[in-house]
């Protein structure tokens, strides 16, 4: 179910929480205390909160001005401690390259219907490269964006990200975005299915995502009943 609507302010302090998480303890107990707030914090998630102004510094209570959204930013938490878990349960990585970590985790989010948080973390390394990484990466994140528009009702301007996005990762070889197979046989067709150390399909969910078109440009959504799925795969 889309949890559309989000002002822009509480929906780049979720995903800053959502992406720290994946490595940080502090970002995973304050993404709980967002999807079941106690009253009680911690202080490692009580410091997370506030820089991200969504509690006073010292507070327990969710600032006034998100509280008309504390359900939708419950349910967008509690999908972020899911990709934390998977993120955190997946098998060593065999390799330790910018690009290949930031794949690993937008490929948990991706599961999870965090398409902005796929392009945050993408993006990230989208702008130091170069060539053929550079256009697969900018494919990558086009369809992120596709499907944030998608579960938004924008069919139009899912149309065209998604049809880009693709035409960018035909026009690569597979392998350039290793461990992410940018060329299985399914991609002309919406699917590219993973493998290797993660076990379960990446099915985009048409969570909710606000996202640029293209890396650091407001973009927009349409009908598109394929999936594309990234493809992770092991290292020889």
């Amino acid at each position: 179910m889309p949890t559309a609507g989000l002002p822009l302010p509480l929906r780049n302090a979720l995903a800053a929480l959502a992406i720290a998480a994946l490595d940080d303890d502090s970002a995973v107990a304050a993404l709980r205390w967002l999807a079941e707030p106690t009253g009680e914090l911690a202080p490692g998630a009580a410091k997370r909160l506030a820089d991200v102004h969504l509690v006073e510094p010292g507070g327990a209570v969710l600032l006034e001005v998100h509280a008309t959204h504390a359900a939708v930013a419950a349910a967008h938490a509690a999908r972020a401690l899911s990709a934390a878990a998977a993120h955190r349960d997946a098998l060593p990585p065999s390799s330790d390259t910018p690009i290949a970590v930031a794949i690993r985790g937008a490929a948990v989010l991706w599961r999870e219907g965090l398409f902005f948080e796929v392009h945050e973390v993408l993006e990230a390394v989208w702008k130091t490269a170069k060539g053929d990484t550079r256009q697969a990466l900018q494919g990558v994140i086009q369809i992120a964006v596709a499907y944030h528009h998608l579960s938004h009702g924008n069919s139009r301007g899912a149309r065209t990200l998604m049809t880009e996005g693709r035409g960018r990762l035909e026009r690569v070889p597979s392998s350039v975005l290793w461990p992410l197979d940018v060329g299985a046989p399914s991609v002309s067709q919406g699917a590219l299915r993973e493998t290797g150390d993660y076990s379960a399909q990446l099915s985009p969910t048409g969570r909710e995502a606000e996202s640029p078109a293209q890396p650091g440009e407001a973009g927009s959504q349409d009908d598109y009943s394929a999936e594309l799925q990234p493809t992770l795969i092991e290292s020889s």
